[in-house]
């Protein structure tokens, strides 16, 4: 009698278009995003935690190819009994569950609503040098206003939150 053949062991390997961080990196992450929270807070600014998941429906007009939900977002689709069910997908970005949020709940929130979010977001595209599946965003926003001082704010956070947190040199275009 053959002895039954074991089935070899997965790689260990980060999927393309992931990475891990470790020690410097996280700190000096943690750091960074603990400087322009300083900077948000101090334009008045609210922190919202919204979820990572959302449904397609909410998403709407801002996936890529909304014929096809998962094209450029990891999503998937959640049968219930009578094998229908909502498409769900990772966060693309943060403002797209802002725009849920805000007409979720803008019965509750002050007007203008000001927030910030910072978190991990994923796209479903081809990775590249520099270019990953999921990294990180900050983000500011100001609805329920037409004002322009609210994208001159906007405008002004930015410059302040990337002097302060020493990163490399950037051109800012605001138009």
């Amino acid at each position: 009698m053959a002895k039954e053949k074991k089935a070899p062991r997965p790689k260990a390997q980060t999927p393309k278009g992931f990475r891990d961080y470790f020690g410097e990196d996280v700190s000096q992450r943690a750091e960074m995003l603990r400087v322009i929270t300083g900077v948000y807070h101090h334009y008045g600014f609210d922190a919202l935690e919204s979820a990572a998941v959302e449904t397609v429906e909410a998403l709407g007009k801002f996936l890529p190819d909304v014929d096809r939900p998962n094209e450029g977002v990891f999503a998937w689709q959640e049968f219930d009994e009578d094998d229908k069910g909502d498409w769900l997908a990772l966060r693309y970005d943060l403002t797209a569950p802002l725009a849920r949020v805000y007409a979720q709940h803008r019965n509750d929130l002050p007007t203008p609503y000001r927030r910030y979010a910072m978190g991990p977001v994923w796209r479903n595209e081809k990775p590249g040098p520099g270019r990953y599946r999921q990294f990180y965003q900050c983000d500011a926003d100001t609805v329920g206003t037409a004002s322009v001082a609210a994208d001159a704010e906007i405008c002004a956070i930015s410059v302040i939150r990337w002097r302060r947190s020493e990163l490399r040199a950037a051109i800012i275009l605001c138009g």
